[in-house]
């Protein structure tokens, strides 16, 4: 339970009160009639799942194998197609590409809406060259897992050998149930200063309201500037503003990757996306291998 007029909140480990307070609990996946897949129909970002995931993918050798997007926002947006590059590599590599179809659907009008129409036509271009099927404005309605058939809102049907699911995005329950929540359950904090209607309470990262996407840059970003903003409060420092730049990787195939880089406040989105490139792919890398070793203390070889 989170009290943000008192800032207080009720934990497991008991209630606990503060000068200030920070919301950053994330977000979670959705809709709850897809939390229940069992294989060959997978969530793609559990990992959990991956024993279940590698096992059946290294028996598929012909049919379809899907990757279906079932709602939006969905965190860490250039993912889905970065698993499709990934996919296709991969079933080259293991000699069984031309025997299995490999489609991506997405609800969303084109691939990357919060980075505009030109990035967007890019990356469908790039899955056209590997001849993944691209099909936009595919809402799933459900999905029958003894009959392995994905149904959609306009009547289709789709049959798959392995199904990788990106869940929807759904704001966590105690932040929803609180006052916290505006539209839609999440919070809507000044996209600029963090802070929330609520005196000395701030919120970053997937559980506020978009823009920016979801993506682990901007919650850290966002981070900083409430921190930094909370040390204001207290010391009277200048404190700081979020101004929406960022930048998230989309990785290619043959160890090449793209940042998209720039700025996801503006209207349309003035977001760029370079040719991927291997010394990108490198940067990417090592910015995944920084923060699990500063985050979660794992050390990557």
């Amino acid at each position: 339970m989170i009290d943000p007029a008192e800032r207080r909140a009720q934990t497991e480990a008991g209630s606990f009160s503060a000068d200030f307070l920070l919301v950053a609990l994330g977000a979670g996946p959705g809709p709850e009639r897809f939390l229940h897949l069992h294989g060959p129909a997978y969530d793609l970002y559990d990992a959990n799942e991956l024993p279940g995931m590698r096992a059946d993918l290294a028996q598929l050798d012909a049919g379809r194998l899907v990757i279906a997007v079932l709602g939006a926002p969905y965190k860490c947006p250039p993912a889905p197609y970065e698993a499709a590059f990934l996919l296709d590599e991969k079933l080259r590599r293991g000699g069984v590409r031309d025997s299995i179809e490999l489609v991506i659907t997405t609800p969303q009008p084109m691939t990357l809406p919060a980075a505009g129409a030109e990035i967007s036509h890019f990356v469908a271009g790039a899955l056209k060259d590997r001849g993944i099927d691209l099909r936009t404005e595919q809402s799933v309605q459900s999905i029958d897992t003894d009959n392995r058939t994905a149904s959609f809102a306009d009547g289709r049907r789709l049959e798959y050998a392995l199904l990788l699911a990106v869940p929807k995005a759904v704001p966590p329950k105690v932040v929803a149930e609180s006052p916290l929540a505006g539209e839609g359950g999440w919070i809507h904090s000044d996209r600029e200063t963090l802070l929330t209607r609520f005196e000395r309470v701030y919120a970053a990262g997937d559980c506020m309201a978009s823009p920016p996407p979801k993506a682990g840059v901007f919650a850290e970003a966002e981070a900083r500037v409430a921190a930094r903003n909370i040390a204001s409060e207290i010391d009277g420092g200048p404190g700081d503003r979020f101004d929406g730049t960022g930048y998230c990787f989309l990785e290619f195939p043959g160890q090449r990757a793209s940042a998209l880089e720039g700025h996801f406040f503006a209207q349309p989105p003035d977001v760029h996306l370079a040719e991927p490139d291997t010394e990108t792919f490198v940067r990417k890398q090592t910015f995944e291998s920084e923060r699990l070793r500063d985050w979660l203390d794992v050390k990557v070889t």
